[in-house]
């Protein structure tokens, strides 16, 4: 039953890195991660008020925000990168290093101690992070094609992947969903309110809706 759970939150997931990449293109990438968690806050709270729980500590609710801020931080490092970059480069680079960088951080802080097929898994997969960017083009201003660049907002966001995994795997499993909801509230918080600004991949003029993080 987990591997279903975990097959189905990486097709959301998936999603909404696509349909975040195609607005990112349009509207200025600050604007899209705001709307994104602004959302998402909402689906959390309908979510745990439909959801029994037991109990809902600080602690856990620490935990929540913790990881709430982690995926805020990691959603404003994707959209910029799909912003200006290939969508081919940036979201496999922070998907895998996110991945493995919670496993890694699992065993050396909290004493996780994965199966030897699991660390074959990361073995597998690391090469990833060098033959992905080699090999991306995304469309430039214009139309025009340019080579991928270095995957720097795609390891940025693996960070905040990571502490998004990382905190809400420490919140205790009788508060609910309640974790989840303060992560959103903090994901929230952590972006500023949208501004005007220019466009980072099109050089649109100011006056465009832009905003920052």
């Amino acid at each position: 039953m987990g591997a279903l759970y975990a097959l189905a939150s990486a097709l959301c997931y998936g999603s909404v890195d696509f349909a975040g990449g195609l607005l990112s293109r349009r509207d200025h990438f600050a604007v899209v991660t705001f709307l994104g968690q602004t959302g998402g806050l909402l689906l959390a709270l309908a979510a745990a008020l439909l959801s029994p729980a037991q109990a809902v500590t600080a602690v856990a609710a620490a935990w929540g925000a913790l990881s709430g801020a982690g995926s805020a931080a990691a959603m404003h490092c994707l959209n910029r990168g799909l912003s200006r970059g290939a969508m081919s480069v940036v979201i496999p680079v922070s998907a895998v290093t996110g991945v493995d960088l919670s496993v890694v951080c699992g065993v050396l802080f909290l004493g996780d101690r994965p199966t030897s097929l699991a660390w074959l898994g990361i073995c597998v997969t690391a090469p990833v992070l060098w033959l992905v960017p080699t090999g991306g083009a995304g469309p430039g201003a214009g139309g025009r094609t340019r080579s991928a660049p270095l995957p720097a907002d795609g390891l940025l966001a693996s960070l905040g992947v990571a502490v998004q995994y990382i905190g809400l795997a420490q919140a205790d499993s009788v508060g609910g969903l309640w974790p989840v909801a303060a992560g959103r509230l903090a994901a929230c918080c952590s972006c500023c309110r949208p501004s005007r600004g220019t466009h980072p991949s099109s050089g649109d003029p100011p006056g465009r809706r832009g905003g920052r993080c």
